[in-house]
């Protein structure tokens, strides 16, 4: 049951950004988003579980042929934890070697610009799966998408929605080329032509928006209008309003749609 001190000193350092990167390795946390991870392409090495805790039939039978399991102490798992409160089944994965370097595929990919806050980038990865767009961007300053509470915001989107992380100048021009960002001096969202459907669509940063040198390269500024008192809508509900909206009027948005 227990494990050794090296191998749980492992899983905890990848709560570093760094370590995740320079290991191309996560941890996932839960069931669902464990088992979101065992559908797709990511190697999933060891499942560590509580003792006591019984594993669901449905988690058994999607195991990977690789994936070993280990049952460890309420303590060891306390220890790996990045949660508050740990589910008590935790997984090591091995990033794919696409991971954070999508290919441009036709259709509408959210661009994250300086969006610091893990939550929101993990909730707009999840937008993006829901309603089908081609995927998501994001500035190399913006929150790792990988990070442990990115990954329980996209509850398991992040092993099926391509990411690219790269920033805005540094994009080939095929990605650009017709984008909209948002902000709440632009223009009606609602309103937009056929011909200002855009190919990029533009969240900023919680805090600053977006940043100027993306604003200057925008078609359009876009806003989402209101009728309350409210100053600003939270990042990762504009980017989902915004995305719903061009769903509804018709944008291919990409996978299908």
């Amino acid at each position: 049951m227990a494990i050794p001190k090296q191998e749980r000193q492992d899983i905890r350092l990848l709560k570093r950004k760094q370590t995740r990167w320079e290991r191309r390795q996560i941890t996932v946390e839960g069931e669902k988003a464990i088992l979101e991870l065992l559908k797709s392409t990511w190697i999933t090495e060891r499942i560590y579980f509580t003792a006591g805790r019984e594993l669901s039939g449905r988690l058994r039978e999607s195991l990977q042929p690789s994936t070993s399991l280990a049952e460890v102490s309420s303590k060891d798992m306390e220890l790996m934890t990045s949660l508050k409160t740990p589910p008590g089944l935790l997984a090591l994965a091995t990033m794919p070697d696409k991971a954070g370097r999508a290919e441009h595929t036709a259709g509408v990919w959210l661009y994250l610009d300086r969006m610091n806050d893990p939550g929101n980038v993990g909730t707009l990865v999840r937008v993006a799966d829901w309603f089908g767009m081609a995927g998501v961007v994001m500035s190399t300053d913006s929150s790792d998408p990988f990070g442990p509470k990115a990954i329980q915001s996209a509850m398991g989107s992040a092993f099926h929605t391509p990411v690219r992380i790269q920033n805005f100048a540094d994009l080939p021009a095929r990605w650009k080329s017709r984008v909209v960002g948002l902000d709440a001096g632009g223009q009606n969202l609602f309103e937009l032509h056929d011909q200002e459907a855009p190919t990029m669509l533009v969240v900023g940063s919680e805090s600053h928006g977006v940043s100027e040198d993306v604003r200057s390269a925008c078609h359009v500024m876009a806003s989402i209008p209101g009728a309350g008192r409210a100053e600003s809508l939270n990042a990762s509900v504009a980017g989902a309003i915004a995305a719903a909206s061009l769903v509804q009027q018709g944008v291919a948005v990409g996978q299908g749609r």
